[in-house]
């Protein structure tokens, strides 16, 4: 899971928010086990040699590689799924080139889905110095540009250099900590808590909602994402609305962004949990339910690893 530091308002700055609700923002009067159906969230068992544990760690640290830029370049090997190609490429149509279909010294994060389909994969295993033709078609529905829409086209793509992503040993001095150990159980320590969150979020069962809390955090949530592209909550929705990206929004996004929610909160409330003001000033969030959110979720994951057995 989320991902802009922006000061909290003053409406958050209180002592602390209990699990009874006062002085809270949402579901302030609902009694939430009514509404969840929780499981097992205490005493919870985790392998951190396991494979599936491996997988959150994996994640956690391909989150720093991304965020950190935390690449090595090479002047010679092939290009792979993870790494980062300096390239550069000339697309045409039907032989012509076209308007925005060309570039040089561009770096494409391989497996980003940045650019169209086939693109990024077909350029898996070349190799530095080498030149490719890449054939691949651009969706029926492109926005960016109309007129390319539903069109096949042929890059000549030339890989000037790769950069490998580092490993632990390389980068734990970009990442500020004093040996690589240190830095690996940082990672571990996230990982664990992105297991427990995904864990009790993903047996939790959902009857209902609130309705009046659900519209609440909706409209949060959809002010929060106006601001963080700097633009008006209508001019956001029209904008979800221009690239058919409504649905995807209020089925994907909004709907794990509620299910995550309301599961933290109720085991926020049958805890009979606190937010301190440390907890609550360090959110970025500039939305107040959302940054209220973030901080129910921190407590929460907090109390879910002190509970936890890891082995």
């Amino acid at each position: 899971s989320a991902a802009t530091a922006i000061l909290l308002v003053s409406i958050l700055m209180v002592a602390t928010l209990a699990g009874c609700g006062k002085d809270r923002l949402l579901y302030k009067k609902a009694k939430l086990e009514n509404y969840v159906e929780l499981p097992q969230y205490k005493g919870i068992e985790i392998d951190t040699n396991s494979k599936e544990f491996l997988e959150y760690y994996n994640a956690v640290f391909t989150s720093d590689i991304e965020q950190n830029n935390l690449y090595q370049k090479e002047e010679e090997g092939a290009v792979e799924d993870g790494y980062i190609a300096n390239i550069d490429y000339v697309g045409k149509i039907d032989g012509v080139a076209f308007d925005g279909g060309s570039s040089e010294g561009y770096n494409l994060l391989i497996g980003s889905g940045s650019f169209i389909d086939d693109f990024e994969e077909e350029l898996i295993g070349v190799k530095v110095g080498e030149t490719k033709d890449v054939t691949a078609k651009f969706p029926e529905n492109y926005p960016n540009s109309p007129d390319l829409a539903g069109k096949e086209a042929v890059f000549t793509v030339t890989v000037n250099y790769i950069s490998r992503p580092m490993t632990v040993e390389e980068a734990y001095q970009k990442m500020n900590f004093n040996s690589a150990q240190k830095y690996d159980e940082n990672i571990t320590s996230r990982a664990v808590e992105g297991y427990l969150f995904e864990y009790v979020c993903k047996n939790a069962k959902i009857k209902d909602y609130p309705a009046d809390d659900r519209e609440l955090a909706r409209n949060a949530l959809l002010s929060e994402a106006a601001t963080q592209n700097g633009i008006s909550v209508e001019q956001f929705e029209a904008l979800l609305e221009y690239n058919n990206k409504t649905e995807q929004f209020e089925k994907e996004i909004f709907v794990n962004f509620i299910n995550q929610n309301i599961v933290m909160y109720c085991i926020f409330d049958m805890e009979n949990l606190e937010l301190l003001d440390s907890t609550l000033n360090k959110q970025t969030a500039s939305e107040p339910i959302i940054a209220e959110s973030y901080a129910v979720q921190e407590t929460v994951i907090a109390f879910l690893y002190e509970n936890a057995v890891i082995k």
